[in-house]
């Protein structure tokens, strides 16, 4: 029996975590995200669902909540996990975002191990269920990696659809090997969805070199939109209706997928992935690239080789510049900030390591490439 928010109920500390997300804002992915929760819990999973839509807290909006504590406040204030939880019926509990997902990317390496020290109380539910900001942002894609499983959902609008294409192009180049989920939504009556879909996984399998897993459909629900333009969820106005049924197929398709130990993880492990992502630098659309990178000079062991020729020169040049004492300390200055910088990165090339080799995924070469950040920075101290 589940009789209260964050109760520690068994002691597997195996969790789904699945990240929702879409390429742009109008997909319905907060209903779908609250609906999939409601459904998951209805059929007797323990489920935690995590609002990281940057400050906008639709979650709550839907669901009627007004939560006294958010993931911002347990982030950058004194607040245990147990208290940012809000129960929304038995077996579901919310966390509102706030602002939490962009205070994320700002933590120092303190703050990121007490985060990461609270967020082990999570670990007795069954799913945690991410509701993404809409969009290519760094936090989305930082999330949806850290995450085993993906739903990316999508609308029959032709700019949905090449939105949510672009998201799954997005993290392909920054490393998603696992096949994701498509979920197409707000169907109107006669359009064909599974044609769509089948178009959309032959272009990934074709231009991305990925397989998509159709979740199949959700109906144009007219309950949705009244039951958001009244701020409370779906269900409240009625426990049946034909897009609630699709969700409630849905849950059980995913319920019912084999439980290899790839769909699990440990929620400490899965925030300890997501905060090094934050952390690293992303391919993400819009940033600005050298217009000719030969590949193999854009490589780990290329890019510390020439770390460690630009340590040397600043080593010859401080032999030389004794007398020049004027712009000294400031010089000293960004060396100390670098340092610290290149300590962080150095901390979660490791803890990436130690992920990848729990996971299988390229642990070996991100521990040697550790390995060899640490000297050059233990060779600096000097």
């Amino acid at each position: 029996m589940r009789d209260g928010p964050g109760t520690k109920l068994n002691k597997s500390p195996k969790t789904r975590t699945i990240a929702i997300a879409s390429g742009k804002g109008g997909a319905g992915k907060t209903s779908v995200a609250v609906c999939l929760a409601w459904s998951l819990a209805e059929s007797g999973r323990n489920v935690c669902l995590v609002d990281v839509d940057l400050g906008l807290s639709n979650v709550d909006v839907l669901l009627g909540l007004t939560p006294r504590y958010s993931l911002e406040d347990v982030i950058i204030g004194e607040i245990p996990m147990e208290r940012a939880l809000t129960r929304v019926r038995p077996g579901l509990d919310v966390i509102s975002g706030g602002s939490g997902a962009a205070a994320l990317a700002d933590l120092e390496p303190a703050r990121r191990a007490m985060f990461l020290s609270k967020i082990k109380s999570l670990d007795h539910y069954d799913f945690l269920l991410l509701d993404n900001a809409p969009g290519i942002h760094r936090q989305v894609v930082a999330f949806c990696l850290a995450a085993r499983e993906q739903i990316i959902v999508i609308n029959p609008e032709p700019t949905s659809v090449t939105d949510g294409y672009a998201l799954l192009k997005v993290l392909r180049q920054n490393g998603m090997r696992q096949a994701p989920y498509i979920l197409v939504n707000r169907v109107h009556q006669g359009f064909d969805h599974a044609m769509l879909t089948q178009r959309f996984a032959a272009v990934c399998k074709k231009h991305l070199q990925t397989v998509v897993l159709p979740l199949g459909a959700v109906p144009d629900d007219p309950l949705f939109r009244q039951a958001a333009a009244q701020a409370m969820p779906p269900m409240a106005l009625s426990p049946r209706s034909v897009g609630l049924t699709a969700v409630a197929r849905i849950a059980s398709l995913l319920t019912r997928r084999k439980a290899s130990d790839e769909l699990y993880s440990n929620i400490e492990g899965f925030w300890t992935v997501s905060l090094n992502t934050l952390f690293q630098g992303l391919d993400l659309p819009g940033q600005v690239r050298p217009e000719a990178v030969d590949a193999e000079q854009t490589s780990i062991q290329d890019v510390l080789s020439r770390l460690e020729k630009v340590l040397t020169e600043l080593e010859n040049l401080g032999k030389t510049a004794s007398e020049k004492t004027s712009f000294l300390p400031e010089v000293a200055n960004r060396l100390a900030l670098s340092g610290n910088r290149l300590r962080r990165v150095a901390e979660s090339w490791k803890l990436c390591a130690e992920e990848g080799s729990r996971t299988g995924h390229g642990g070996e070469a991100k521990e040697a490439s550790a390995q060899r950040l640490q000297r050059i920075i233990e060779s600096g101290k000097g």
